[in-house]
């Protein structure tokens, strides 16, 4: 799976309140998410904290299941129902709001990639497509007012330029004290499908023909699609939060040249000795992930800023981590300083923390 992310700030001067999770919880279990929010509690944005709370929710019932396939597609709907309630009241209690006065919110539409089987939980405008086959399908329906009441003739919504005012969002979570439950659909994925994600900022200003030409640039790396669709934006004249998450070859669990390697292994007969060796390493890397206990900030391969689980360690050629979250933030672009830190790992408390520490770099990379 080719996952990439682009994220920006638009308007100067503020703060993205836009957040995203692109994480691999299992072997063949993948979770896909934006978040479109407005309010911070205690300097996170409610985006953040709302997808940590569904992040948190989805392992712990996936931990309890194990193994994933013995779930049934009613199992699935369940823990995203679940860990969205849990994101609603962590918001709600959270910013000190109520049901008469709200202080933080967020729109939220995920994916829980079952080995072929993506379940989406949705709530609010941000948008899930699906590419397949050169042709590009919106999966979620927009939950806010204006699209509904400016519908072109087609029934296609309408480019930016034809809005007079920013849509109100009919439902959101952390605005009500009972539990809001997002709409979720199944779909059955096929080899080489593609997932985009794409909060308003992006896709109101641009139509949907743009988006579909973007994504069958397939020689191109995701990378370029994502920064592709939000540059559309801003010349469309977009100034809101932009972030674009696409998923290529969405069925494929884990990195491309993790997917090679595992190919690899399956295709070539295995004595004892390496028999030993990878039912080690997955045992090291199970345990691992049930842990879980440790969260760093280091850099790639590739030179991007990552958040880590694990120790910044290697036994044997055994990595003693795994990537959690690969940050758009070259590493040479910060601080000498901190690009010191990177290499020795930076410890953190949480997804949101990191995300917000990585903010700042930023920030003070630019000064």
């Amino acid at each position: 799976m080719e996952v990439a992310v682009t994220t920006d700030v638009g308007q100067p001067g503020r703060q993205n309140e836009d957040a995203w999770c692109a994480e691999q919880l299992h072997r063949n279990v993948t979770l896909l998410a934006v978040a479109d929010g407005f309010g911070r509690i205690h300097g996170a944005s409610s985006a953040s904290l709302a997808l940590d709370a569904i992040r948190e929710g989805v392992r712990k019932e996936l931990q309890a299941a194990m193994p994933p396939r013995r779930l049934t597609g009613a199992d699935v709907r369940d823990i995203l129902i679940a860990a969205f309630g849990k994101a609603n009241d962590r918001l709600l209690h959270a910013s000190g709001g109520s049901d008469d006065h709200v202080n933080a919110a967020t729109t939220c539409t995920a994916v829980l990639i079952v080995s072929n089987q993506a379940f989406i939980a949705h709530i609010g405008d941000s948008r899930t497509y699906l590419f397949r086959r050169g042709e590009l399908v919106q999966l979620t329906t927009d939950e806010s007012i204006v699209p509904e009441l400016v519908a072109s003739s087609t029934g296609l919504p309408r480019p930016l330029r034809y809005r007079p005012s920013r849509p109100l969002l009919m439902r959101a979570l952390g605005v009500e004290e009972r539990s809001m439950q997002p709409k979720v659909t199944h779909y059955t994925l096929h080899p080489h499908d593609a997932v985009l994600f794409c909060t308003d900022g992006a896709y109101r200003a641009i139509s949907a023909t743009d988006l579909q030409l973007s994504l069958q640039s397939r020689e191109r790396a995701a990378e370029w699609v994502t920064d592709r669709v939000v540059t559309l934006a801003r010349a469309a004249g977009s100034i809101d939060n932009a972030t674009v998450l696409l998923a290529r070859d969405a069925t494929d669990h884990g990195t491309p040249s993790e997917v090679a390697s595992q190919a690899a292994i399956r295709g070539r007969p295995a004595t004892a000795a390496l028999a030993t060796i990878v039912a080690s390493l997955l045992l090291g890397l199970s345990l691992l992930w049930a842990a879980d206990t440790k969260l760093y900030l280091g850099s790639d391969d590739a030179g991007k800023v990552t958040l880590y689980a694990g120790v910044p360690a290697t036994v044997a050629g055994v990595p003693l981590h795994v990537a959690r979250t690969t940050f758009m933030v070259e590493a040479a672009s910060l601080p000498s300083g901190v690009r010191s830190q990177l290499n020795a790992g930076v410890v953190v408390t949480s997804p949101a923390a990191a995300a917000s520490l990585v903010a700042a770099w930023q920030a003070k990379a630019a000064h």
